[in-house]
Order: structure tokens, then sequence, then C-alpha cells
């Protein structure tokens, strides 16, 4: 089958979403706003576009109006920062250009843009309601237990802060579900959150959490490590699912403190 743009947008931009997946704080089921925030036109509106970018932005677009949480996440990102999304489209136009696959290419252009996903996430977070600090607790909670169970690799790579690789159902299924709590901030600039734990005291309660599970501990000395074993990944793994099921065990005022204060680093 031939090639096309429309083809090649479409792939470029569904690794967008693998590498927009599980941001390094990104901590039961979140409801999806029931009106999901979607550019107007964004194809339309920048005409120094190329073809083919109009193309991704397309993709997106029509892939967000039809309820993908995490598609209208990332269109929220571009439209807050237009420096995200020239970024993306430029890196992603030259790699595809260079003779990169359209999913290589997408994956580059995501790498680009992740520093800026993540601040922008975490920036949200830090203007959570405590419901909403609560869901996202929860749902990082269960995305490490996938990595756990699937890919212990992407627990080393999820707690260091870099893109993971597994893209699972499941893991669909989560991303959709953190995208829609996210997102649902997004919608929502006038929310101020509450109370922001400095991190200086989460440190001293996980240093308590980690003298009651010593074996929690070990994981967290490999968090960052360059190219970890299976078996220092699989130890990360324990470290950050321990962390996220005793954040969960938190009153709810406490424990939304806390992750806000994760966010807030």
């Amino acid at each position: 089958m031939r090639l096309t743009h429309k083809h090649a947008s479409a792939a470029i931009f569904g690794s967008l979403l693998i590498l927009a997946a599980c941001d390094s704080n990104a901590p039961e089921r979140a409801d999806v706003p029931a009106d999901p925030v979607v550019m107007d036109h964004p194809a339309e509106t920048h005409a120094e576009l190329t073809d083919f970018q109009k193309e991704v932005l397309s993709a997106m677009q029509q892939a967000a109006e039809s309820g993908q949480t995490d598609s209208a996440f990332i269109l929220a990102v571009f439209e807050a920062r237009e420096d995200a999304r020239d970024l993306f489209l430029d890196t992603a136009e030259a790699a595809f250009a260079d003779g990169k696959t359209p999913y290589e290419a997408g994956r580059t252009g995501g790498e680009a843009i992740r520093p800026i996903i993540i601040e922008e996430s975490n920036r949200a977070v830090t203007r959570a309601t405590d419901q909403q600090a609560a869901d996202l607790i929860t749902i990082t909670g269960k995305e490490f237990r996938e990595f756990q169970a699937s890919a212990p690799q992407d627990c080393a790579r999820a707690a260091a802060g870099l893109s993971p690789r597994t893209d699972s159902p499941r893991m669909k299924q989560l991303r959709q579900e953190e995208s829609a709590v996210t997102l649902a901030i997004l919608q929502a600039p006038d929310q101020t959150g509450g109370t922001v734990t400095p991190m200086d005291d989460i440190l001293t309660w996980m240093g308590a959490v980690f003298t009651d599970q010593p074996d929690a501990a070990t994981g967290a000395a490999y968090i960052g490590t360059p190219n970890p074993t299976d078996e220092q990944a699989r130890q990360v793994c324990h470290t950050m699912i321990v962390i996220y099921d005793e954040l969960g065990k938190l009153p709810l005022a406490q424990r939304a403190a806390y992750m806000r204060g994760l966010s807030a680093g």
C-alpha cells in the first residue's frame, strides 16, 4: 500500500500519544469530561504550517472530537504552548523527510516535546482538586502495576521521567483516564487547587515508608540509573508501587497535598 501523507500523519500522531503517557510524577476511574477541549480547526488557523503538518494536526483534531481525551489533552497543551506544537511538528516532519518511518518520526517529535508535556502536566496537577489529585495517584499506581506485569524496564523509564515503550490496551485505557483528569484541570483555568506539601516534608514521609518497608528502599537507589538491569527495573517497580499504595492510604486532603507537592517539585 502506498504511504500517503494521511497515513503517515496518523502514524506520527499515534506514536506521539505513547510518548505522552506517564509523566515523571503522574501518579478509581476518572470521569471523562463530557465536552473535551479541542482546538478550533488548528490546521486552518496557522497558515505557516506545511500541508504535512496540517494533516498531522487534522488527525489529532479528529481523534479529540471522537472522544480520545489523550488527543484533546495534547491539543490543549499545543493551544497553551505553541512552541510545543511547532517543535513537535518540525521535528517529526524533518525526521520523516530524513527517512524515518512515520512511527519513528512521531517518537522523535514526541521525545523533543516530552519536557514540555511533563512541565504543563505538573503545572496542572498543582491546581488539582483533592479528588482529582487522588484519582491521579490511583491511576499512576495502576500504571506501574501494568509496567511491572508487562515491561519492568518501563518502570525505570517512567520513574526517571523518560517515555515508556509499552502501548498495551490496558496502558491505552489508563492513558485516557490520566489525560481526562489533566484535561479537566486545564478546562478550569480559574481552579486553584489546595495545599501543596513542601518536598522536604514529602521526602521525610518517604523515608518513614522506606524504614517500614526496607525492600522498597532498594529500588529507590536505582531510579535514574542509566541502562538498569531487568532486576533493577523490577526493584524500581516495587518501589513506585509501594509509594503510590502508601499515598493512597493517606487521608484525602493530605494525599492530595502530597500529590501537588510532588508535581510542584
